[in-house]
């Protein structure tokens, strides 16, 4: 989407009657915005006032027109809306997590690059666990063990980074203490 054109297509939209706020939502909006240019948020939504704005759009943009309300009630479409957007128009407003149910998590995200290879696989075992095989009666026997992460459904996210509830992550930030592996913490809310 080019900007520069939103900017001027803005000073349009605004003007129409109702329109409260101008939205670019950023690319890493979720499913619910993927193909949406802008969102355009209106005081009280009328007929009149849709076909205005999609006049002046005129097919150069893919927008969404909603009401509050309708953000209101919609708690994924809230959250697709924060982050990286950008406000072209209008005041900036509050969501509240009121009736979302909001989980206290942290992302933890940890370094193994100091580490010599041993420590770095007994940390690996110790967080995701392992697999052992062993002969028994001659019969070859394997035996999974569960770690850290699956005891407590944490969430892997990506190399080195993982996402688990606050009140559970004493037990892997005492895991990384033990092997001596730096990581830092940031605290943030999920639904």
């Amino acid at each position: 989407m080019d900007l520069k054109i939103a900017f001027e297509l803005t000073k349009k939209i605004k003007k129409v009657k109702s329109v409260i706020s101008i939205i670019s939502p950023g690319a890493a909006s979720s499913k619910t915005l993927k193909d949406v240019d802008l969102i355009v948020i209106y005081s009280n939504k009328s007929k009149t006032s849709v076909e205005e704005v999609e006049n002046l759009v005129d097919g150069k943009f893919r927008i969404c027109q909603i009401t509050l309300d309708e953000l209101e009630n919609n708690p994924e479409f809230k959250a697709a809306m924060s982050g990286e957007g950008v406000l072209l128009h209008g005041k900036a407003f509050t969501v509240s997590a009121e009736g979302l149910n909001l989980k206290s998590r942290v992302i933890l995200s940890y370094d193994t690059t100091q580490m010599d290879q041993n420590h770095r696989n007994k940390l690996n075992r110790a967080l995701y666990g392992g697999i052992s095989t062993y002969k028994k009666n001659g019969q070859r026997i394997v035996k999974e063990y569960p770690g850290i992460v699956s005891k407590i459904n944490a969430e892997k996210l990506g190399k080195g980074v993982l996402m688990v509830d606050r009140f559970n992550s004493s037990l892997i930030i005492q895991t990384l203490k033990t092997f001596k592996a730096k990581w830092k913490e940031i605290p943030v809310w999920t639904y």
